[in-house]
């Protein structure tokens, strides 16, 4: 009886998994940015855990939020 509960369990999972992975491949890609939008810029950043530095040069509008790595915001250099 309890192999028979834990193998409906299982199935369950199973198939809310695949439900979702079925889901995530069914959504749209955003578009584009429009080429009139995207501006030249030129900012440097470094993450605080690991020190990857990273330059960004094209951003689509002029107050860019600091990208995150490793799960923090990155510094401005």
């Amino acid at each position: 009886m309890v192999g028979l509960l834990i193998a409906i369990a299982v199935g369950i999972a199973f198939f809310a998994v695949a439900v979702y992975m079925v889901r995530l491949l069914a959504t749209p890609q955003p578009p584009e940015p429009d080429a009139a939008d995207v501006h030249e810029v030129v900012a440097s950043y470094r993450c605080t855990v690991c020190g990857l530095r990273l330059t960004v040069t094209h951003a689509q509008d002029d107050d860019h939020a600091a990208p995150k790595h490793c799960r923090e915001e990155m510094v401005e250099v």
